[in-house]
């Protein structure tokens, strides 16, 4: 497995940074290799938008917004939709830390509102053209379950991305992959789900980008897992 790293992230040896990197790739790779079970899945086509905006209080410090919405049943019915705060800020070159809170109405058999907190920490590098970025988050999310039981579900989110600005172009194609793993209740220590997105970024000019992805994404260890493929397009606005 390790050597599939190598042939993957050929440029690993070049920082201790990357091969922290090269770690947490073969982690995604490995978990990737022993969740993909023969588990009985269902399956649906969703739709996912979101604007956000970015502000630039000084070098080191962002302040960010976003509101999105999540469709669902083969993109027939709203999933979701959802508002979102946060901030970023950056400790030196190659690693920064961030906090978001995120407020959820989900509306399936009955409309639900979700909390959810996220602490995050970024470590990224760039060769010329090539990005690499790999975030770690730990994501804590509760709610009122029949008005008296609350419901909390804690996970650590690993991911890595790799995106490539296409000479004499504006567009930057990326790809990342993404890992849930339980921190808690009955999924704790288990794989909660696997995330593959292929993407393209495209600035419509200095303070405006828009973003289009094909995601698929699959649940594990649960009584009806999903295995959604989702469809996704964001507007960025950064403000200097």
């Amino acid at each position: 497995m390790s050597q599939i790293v190598d042939v993957l992230f050929p440029m690993m040896n070049l920082s201790p940074f990357v091969n922290v990197c090269k770690v947490v790739a073969l982690v995604v790779l490995l978990s990737v290799f022993f969740t993909l079970e023969g588990q009985a899945q269902e399956q649906d086509f969703q739709i996912w938008g979101d604007v956000s905006v970015k502000y630039k209080i000084n070098k080191k410090l962002k302040l960010s917004s976003e509101l999105g919405m999540r469709t669902r049943e083969n993109s027939r019915l709203l999933k979701q939709n959802y508002m979102e705060i946060g901030g970023r800020y950056k400790i030196i070159k190659l690693i920064s830390i961030g906090a978001k809170y995120r407020y959820t109405n989900y509306f399936l058999d009955s409309k639900t509102s979700v909390h959810r907190m996220n602490m995050d920490v970024y470590l990224q590098k760039k060769w010329g053209r090539t990005h690499w970025a790999l975030r770690e988050r730990f994501q804590h999310q509760w709610f009122v379950s029949d008005y008296k039981n609350k419901v909390n579900v804690q996970s650590l989110r690993s991911r890595i991305q790799l995106s490539y600005n296409i000479r004499k172009t504006k567009l930057e194609p990326y790809f990342a992959v993404e890992h849930y793993l339980g921190l808690n209740g009955s999924s704790l220590w288990l794989t909660q789900r696997l995330r593959w997105t292929l993407g393209l970024e495209f600035p419509l000019n200095k303070w405006s980008d828009i973003a289009a992805a094909y995601r698929i994404q699959r649940e594990y260890y649960q009584a009806n897992p999903l295995t959604s493929y989702v469809f996704l397009l964001s507007y960025k606005i950064s403000l200097k």
